[in-house]
């Protein structure tokens, strides 16, 4: 009874903190106090939806890089660095807003995944949860995911790592075109970069988690549980999303690259392929578990009672054969019962997943498929 209480308390005691919003991510910071700013500059009293927050952030990013790049004189080197990719000056100046959008977007939208991941468990997953084990680890995951110190330090230190990687290979393959300005908008895309790379490693420890999770779920049959099923759509999402943006990756990368760079185009396909499968594979083992813990706790219970009924040793009463015969039954059905939550649609969507950046690269690449299939006279 102490260790239920004790369950319960935890239980109400995260619900309450989940609810309250103390769990805040340096995103949620971020995006609130530059609502707050917004809305004191335009006098609006209503929240912004955070399509329009998006946009406007994108907007003052693109203006704080451009304005870099037009006092250090650096609009010459975007000329430069289109002609050799052979864009013109328009299309060069779009892809560097799209790919700031981009950048933005995506780190807002996987932090709303995020946001849903704590709304799952403060309105279903919590009540379901079986132990003060998994909901310490929960605990854990949501206090190394709001982290904001450390969110904001992996932000600085990755983004100058990789601004610092980029620049010197930019600088190795096209020195006289990289200017003071580019170098500034450099740092900040990777500055962006960094604060995503924190959050998709937050995004790769929930199902590690998950592995030694005890979840209250349908004994007879728990694959088939509602909640299992509503917990691998939202990691599933993760998937999806690592696709999607991988997809855009192989498309910018035909874009910009010359035929002879096919192969490379090939390889960088079949090397976005890994993260897409090891999330998938995390997502299932993790779920696996989840399952297979649920069916041997029913078993276990099933097992205990036919013990008890064999204790008896009255082997010759028709009701106590015909229990053991029942329990018996049962226990045979639920250890027919599938230990992972993959099923035909689950192995659809992961093909779907990968034919994502394989179609991004035919897309780009589509006047080159042509002439390979064009008929020669």
């Amino acid at each position: 009874m102490i260790t239920d209480s004790l369950l319960i308390e935890k239980r109400e005691e995260l619900k309450r903190r989940l609810a309250s919003g103390e769990y805040k991510t340096l995103i949620d910071v971020f995006l609130e106090w530059f609502d707050r700013l917004i809305r004191k500059i335009t006098r609006q009293t209503k929240l912004l939806p955070l399509w329009l927050i998006t946009v406007i952030l994108s907007l003052v990013d693109n203006l704080i890089v451009f304005g870099a790049i037009y006092i250090a004189g650096g609009l010459t080197s975007i000329r430069n660095v289109a002609e050799l990719y052979g864009l013109g000056y328009g299309l060069g100046v779009l892809t560097m807003i799209s790919g700031s959008v981009l950048a933005i977007a995506t780190v807002i939208v996987i932090n709303q995944s995020i946001r849903r991941i704590f709304v799952l468990w403060r309105d279903d997953i919590l009540d379901a949860t079986k132990s003060a084990t998994s909901l310490q680890a929960f605990e854990d995951w949501l206090e190394k995911t709001c982290n904001r110190r450390l969110h904001f330090l992996v932000t600085i230190l990755g983004g100058l790592f990789f601004g610092l990687i980029l620049l010197a290979l930019s600088t190795t393959v096209m020195p006289t075109l990289i200017s003071n300005g580019f170098t500034f908008g450099i740092i900040i895309a990777c500055l962006i970069f960094g604060s995503f790379d924190y959050q998709f490693a937050m995004v790769i420890l929930l199902p590690m988690m998950l592995r030694r999770y005890d979840l209250k779920l349908f004994a007879a049959d728990p694959a088939t549980s509602e909640l299992l099923s509503r917990l691998s759509g939202e990691l599933g999402f993760f998937v999806y999303f690592i696709a999607f943006f991988s997809a855009l990756v192989t498309l910018a990368f035909a874009a910009l690259t010359t035929s002879s760079m096919m192969i490379a185009g090939i390889l960088l396909v079949l090397f976005l392929w890994m993260p897409i499968i090891t999330m998938f594979v995390l997502n299932q083992t993790s779920l696996s578990s989840i399952i297979r813990r649920a069916k041997w706790k029913t078993l276990n219970e099933i097992q205990s009672e036919v013990e008890q009924l064999q204790a008896s040793k009255n082997f010759k009463d028709k009701e106590t054969m015909e229990a053991i015969n029942r329990l018996m039954d049962f226990h045979d059905r639920v250890k027919a019962t599938r230990n992972s939550a993959i099923d035909s649609n689950t192995i659809l969507n992961f093909i779907n997943s990968l034919l994502l950046p394989l179609l991004a690269f035919l897309l780009g690449n589509l006047d080159k498929v042509f002439l390979l299939f064009a008929r020669k006279p």
